[in-house]
């Protein structure tokens, strides 16, 4: 109902774009405080939760801070050979886990197209949205991003999960073919945080690391 009525304001000019996105803005994050899930809508809470009140904030918008900002909604691999930067930070998905999959009630929120749903979790086809890095062979897609950077340094956050868990949770790249990559980019360190690992409860791993690899780029 908030959503259709976002949609009838805009339309009908009674707010301008930026009024509307302000407002998408405040519906999305306003909704996470009341979903029935565990952080994301991949699945959600079968027991009964308590009710809450769905509750609208203003966003906390400072223009000032913002006057440079460039957004982009787009491959990542196609747009790094459009783009320059002083720092590129990376933080790509882990897993085989397809982040479409998870976050469907955002996307058809953002975009509102109301494509056809199913399921008991009622998602629509997210094959368009598919990510490569989610892939088994997601190292050439990294290989071909950071080949193709035009930058002085390389930040990356992976974890270390590597391969002890569920075979969905574990990492797409592992540790030696990601080295390899940055090494041809140039000099490679690694900094290390220990970190509470995400799970809905089933199972704990433990010794969960995240961490950064920090390049400088070779001239």
């Amino acid at each position: 109902m908030i959503r259709e009525k976002i949609k009838e304001w805009f339309v009908s000019g009674i707010v301008n774009r930026k009024e509307k996105n302000i407002l998408l803005t405040s519906l999305i994050y306003s909704i996470d405080k009341i979903a029935n899930t565990v952080g994301h809508y991949d699945a959600y809470i079968k027991k009964e939760i308590k009710e809450k009140d769905l509750i609208l904030k203003m966003p906390k918008i400072d223009n000032e801070k913002n006057i440079n900002n460039e957004i982009y909604n787009m491959d990542a691999n196609v747009l790094i050979r459009e783009i320059e930067c002083d720092i590129l930070y990376i933080d790509p998905p882990y897993n085989s886990r397809q982040y479409a999959n998870m976050y469907h009630v955002l996307e058809n929120l953002a975009l509102w197209q109301k494509p056809e749903v199913k399921g008991i979790a009622r998602k629509f086809d997210t094959t368009h949205l598919k990510s490569g890095y989610n892939q088994k062979n997601a190292i050439d897609f990294f290989n071909d991003l950071i080949e193709n950077a035009q930058t002085k340094y390389v930040l990356l956050s992976y974890n270390n999960m590597g391969n002890k868990g569920h075979s969905r949770s574990n990492a797409r790249m592992s540790d030696e073919d990601i080295l390899k990559v940055l090494n041809k980019k140039g000099k490679v360190e690694i900094f290390e945080k220990e970190y509470k690992e995400f799970t809905t409860g089933k199972r704990k791993r433990g010794e969960n690391k995240e961490r950064v690899f920090f390049v400088e780029v070779n001239n």
